[in-house]
């Protein structure tokens, strides 16, 4: 009589491995807020948590409004670093800014 086989040999696709294990990492959605958008991050974009500059964002028309009050000027700013900060709005008035969800 063979023995039982307990292991699982079924085939997992990306999905629903993240599903299954969680996503590592800090950071597990993003969203671009391209040249001349607003984009707001409450509602159903709830969770983003960072946001990053392309080069051309810091331009002083950009705006970042910051969830729990204020707001920052894209010339406040460098580009191409991570900000742990998050928004509320983000106004974009050149190049692209680079918005990223967090982990809860």
């Amino acid at each position: 009589m063979a023995a039982p086989n307990y292991h699982n040999f079924e085939s997992y696709s990306g999905s629903s491995q993240f599903s299954r294990l969680g996503f590592p990492g800090k950071y597990y959605g993003a969203f671009t807020v391209a040249t001349t958008e607003t984009a707001s991050f409450t509602g159903s974009n709830y969770g983003y948590g960072a946001f990053l500059l392309g080069n051309g964002a810091d331009d002083a028309a950009t705006k970042i409004f910051v969830a729990g009050g204020g707001t920052i000027a894209g010339t406040d700013l460098s580009t191409e670093t991570v900000y742990n900060i998050s928004p509320e709005k983000i106004q974009c008035t050149g190049g692209n800014i680079f918005v990223f969800k967090r982990q809860q």
